[in-house]
């Protein structure tokens, strides 16, 4: 035996994660092999019970048999009397196996009981609605029914329907795709929990060597985990962790599956304390965070109740973390960066569900965050109601990973972004309706050659107040040249500026060199671009108009001269075109306050000084936007940081952005970047 297991069910060395297990061809093979995984299954019997539920089992095996399902008796075969060569031993040993199976299968039927679901997970076993937690959200749609029949049958659900489903070959499906697997991806690791908990439903569904080679392949893709899984990835936590508690609990009969609650209650614990970095690997893929805060609560309990271990405050604050992120990035129809909807993830919304959970055990902190998420009206008074709110701007650097909105009234809007990839992905909604969703696409020509990314993005600086949520990431391309993007949502006014700075790496060399810039921001299904038929503003718009779209460097008027366009592309982009030299500013404005909408608006270029000298564009450039009595101004330095002035201010800085008061001139400052609010590398 290697760690509880015979060596018998040890592959030899083979790809993937089936070096580490598997059936020894030569040991089992052929017809021969249902008869030896069942001996071989039977040889890790225990009638070894959890003392918290000792009595229930003791009182549950006396009313069916006075004697324990693992006890061996008079005449039961032994592993070693049956080998799968010999056909006649075999057939010999076939009904000793069978008895013992028999009474094993009895074990199994005792704790497929929905008393010790209900004991573990309360009210949320109900329908296996606790297996469920987070899933949609993860493949981005509703739960399949395999998912859905497994979950149900994990918890004992004695009315689930399992006639469509061929449950044998699925299993069988499981193994291979386990066997031949290198890396083990986060839906599959939560698929292998929900085989562990079926497991006892299981034994009377599928084939007995079915059942202990499902058995065996889910113990050593823990055992895997352990040695082969860094601490902080959600896989360790998901295998290493749950799996092993999972499979402690619902398959304690079995002597080598109850030893590895400690080492799995440990694996938690060790996962928990890395803390931040835990949490910015979950949130490297955003949409899998319900599904992982779904599987630590289910940690939780398992750790308290099958290894009688506390759940320490230090778990605790990861858990709060993480829920405090999957309150950020709930909103009225779903959450961040998944297509599910929230119908496809009523697992997640129903009153055993994961959402009404977390508000209840973060009833303080996170109650009214979810509330007003979900759409929820203020209560209590708005200011009371607003105290109460965790911030408005959240920003994980290891991640890339940031999400913004004014307040978290949902009908003001937000955005996410995440920049770990090539590509940004964003999200932007005007109140409840999305607006872009999808990979932000820029293409770069210098002097006519299209140029690449040689990098990945980096926070250059961010700045958060109660005016305004700053976020500013830059990418190296090829050609010496450098793409800044900022993001100032101006949190009062409901206004976002989304905007490119194309810089060269020297910026003291002076060269004629023509830039040709477009981005590409794609449009949700429900929204089209509607330009305006005299300017070159426009709405994106459904049924009614949602945000207010002005591309500051294009010329207002459409007849005019412009170096900037703006335009719906035939694949459903909302594209902006740019044409400067040495370096270039593009820059678009979004005004998503309604009751602007139908006020007279204008924008304008300004004029910027540097010591009685005019500041050419790749220089500096300065612009005014305005509707109705409201205006803003923004400033943006491309070459050196000198003192210049426009519109009555004097500024050395490399961004600067204000209200504007005309009756007095007076500037009232949003937001300043200079060298001192700048990241460092």
């Amino acid at each position: 035996m290697t760690d509880g297991v015979p060596a018998t069910v040890r592959r030899a060395s083979g790809p993937g994660i089936a070096d580490t297990w598997g059936l020894d061809a030569q040991n089992c093979g052929g017809a021969d092999e249902s008869t030896a995984l069942t001996e071989i299954g039977l040889s890790l019997m225990s009638i070894e019970t959890f003392p918290a539920e000792r009595d229930d089992a003791e009182r549950d095996d006396a009313e069916r048999d006075d004697a324990e399902p693992g006890d061996a008796k008079p005449g039961d075969a032994k592993p070693g009397d049956a080998k799968p060569g010999d056909a006649a031993a075999n057939s010999a040993a076939e009904p000793a196996l069978e008895e013992r199976w028999d009474r094993l299968s009895q074990r199994l039927c005792q704790l497929n009981h929905p008393k010790y679901a209900r004991k573990m997970f309360g009210d949320s076993s109900e329908r296996g609605n606790v297996y469920r937690w987070g899933v949609a959200a993860s493949l981005g749609q509703a739960c399949d029914p395999l998912t859905v029949v497994l979950s149900r049958l994990g918890c004992a659900d004695s009315k689930v329907c399992v006639k469509s489903i061929d449950l044998d070959r699925a299993a069988a499906s499981f193994i291979e795709l386990i066997d031949g697997m290198k890396d083990v991806k986060l839906a599959d690791a939560h698929q292998a929990i929900l085989w562990a908990a079926a497991l006892p439903a299981l034994a009377d569904r599928i084939e007995p060597h079915r059942w202990w080679r499902l058995t065996s392949t889910l113990q050593q893709l823990h055992e895997a985990m352990l040695q082969r899984n860094s601490v902080d990835s959600c896989t360790h936590l998901m295998l290493a962790g749950e799996l092993g508690l999972t499979l402690a609990w619902r398959v304690r009969c079995v002597a080598a599956c109850q030893q590895l609650a400690n080492r799995a209650a440990e694996s938690v614990r060790r996962w928990c304390e890395r803390e931040t970095e835990a949490v910015s690997v979950v949130l490297a893929h955003a949409g899998d965070t319900r599904l992982v805060l779904g599987s630590l609560l289910r940690c939780q309990a398992l750790v308290e109740r099958v290894a009688k271990r506390k759940f320490r405050k230090a778990d605790r604050r990861t858990a709060a973390l993480l829920a405090n992120w999957a309150a950020v990035f709930t909103h009225p129809s779903g959450t961040a960066f998944s297509d599910a909807t929230v119908m496809e993830m009523e697992d997640d919304y129903t009153d055993a569900g994961l959402i009404p959970r977390l508000m209840d055990e973060h009833a303080e902190a996170l109650g009214p965050a979810f509330a007003a998420a979900c759409g929820e009206a203020p209560v209590g008074g708005r200011l009371a109601w607003e105290v109460g709110l965790p911030k408005s701007f959240h920003h994980d650097r290891e991640a890339k990973l940031a999400v913004a909105f004014p307040e978290w009234d949902v009908r003001r809007g937000r955005f996410h972004l995440d920049y770990s990839r090539e590509d940004p992905w964003l999200e932007l909604f005007a109140g409840r309706r999305k607006v872009f969703a999808g990979k932000i696409q820029v293409r770069l020509e210098l002097d006519g050659t299209e140029q690449h990314p040689c990098g990945d993005w980096s926070e250059v600086c961010e700045y958060s107040d109660d005016d305004v949520h700053y976020l500013e990431i830059e990418q190296h391309w090829t050609g010496g040249i450098t793409v800044q993007r900022q993001l100032m949502l101006i949190r009062d006014d409901r206004c976002l500026l989304l905007a490119d700075s194309l810089v060269p790496e020297n910026v003291e060399e002076v060269t004629e060199s023509t830039l040709d810039y477009w981005i590409n921001l794609p449009l949700d299904p429900s929204i089209s671009w509607r330009p305006d038929s005299e300017t070159r503003e426009g709405f994106l718009a459904d049924e009614k108009q949602r945000v207010l779209v002005v591309p500051l460097a294009a010329g207002e008027w459409s007849m005019g001269p412009t170096d900037s366009t703006i335009s719906e592309t035939a694949d459903r982009h909302l594209q902006l075109y740019t044409r400067g030299r040495h370096s270039l500013y593009a820059p678009l404005w979004f005004d998503f306050q309604r009751r602007r909408f139908s006020r007279p608006r204008t924008w304008r270029q300004l004029t910027v000084g540097d010591q009685l000298r005019l500041v050419s564009r790749h220089e500096a450039i300065a612009y005014r936007v305005q509707a109705g009595s409201e205006q803003w101004m923004v400033y943006r330095s491309l070459g050196q940081r000198r003192c210049r002035t426009t519109l009555g201010k004097h500024l050395i800085a490399g961004f600067y952005g204000s209200r504007f008061y005309p009756g007095d001139g007076s500037h009232e400052e949003l937001v300043t970047v200079d060298e001192s609010y700048l990241t460092d590398d």
